[in-house]
């Protein structure tokens, strides 16, 4: 009659150094993945704002009127009046716009029915990673810079 040997309760050297390099793989692609998402939340959001910028001009040259985009760092929200939008948390907001636009804390950037504006910058930063936009106060246009 043969004895079987008892399986072991243990693991085994080499199943050991895998799984822990297996661990290491994967925290290495979590610490890299996370600078490009805040890169990639920065850059989206740089852009959301350029857009409703964009919008503020459309509307003072389509309603004929003066039309003003705020952007309130406190808070961390940004838009036209009525319909206010949230930034990311966490992300800082330097505004520079004319002493005129500014209430309390809050930056303003005003669209005139010809396209021009009060001009103004908009500078975002979130885990190292920025971006600026600057609105022409001549043309209306906003500018992003990276």
């Amino acid at each position: 009659m043969m004895h079987r040997a008892k399986p072991s309760a243990g693991f085994t050297l080499v199943e050991l150094l895998v799984v822990m390099g297996i661990m290491a793989l994967v925290l290495v692609i979590v610490l890299n993945a996370r600078p490009k998402a805040a890169a990639t939340r920065i850059a989206v959001t740089a852009r959301a704002v350029g857009a409703t910028l964009q919008l503020a001009r459309g509307q003072a040259m389509a309603s004929n009127a003066e039309t003003v985009f705020r952007i309130d760092p406190d808070k961390l929200q940004f838009g036209l009046p009525r319909s206010m939008q949230s930034l990311p948390r966490g992300m800082t907001v330097a505004v520079t716009v004319a002493e005129t636009e500014r209430v309390a804390n809050i930056g303003g950037i005003r669209f005139f029915p010809d396209g021009q504006s009060s001009g103004g910058e908009i500078a975002l930063t979130l885990e190292g990673r920025s971006a600026r936009i600057a609105v022409n106060w001549l043309t209306g246009e906003p500018q992003l810079n990276r």
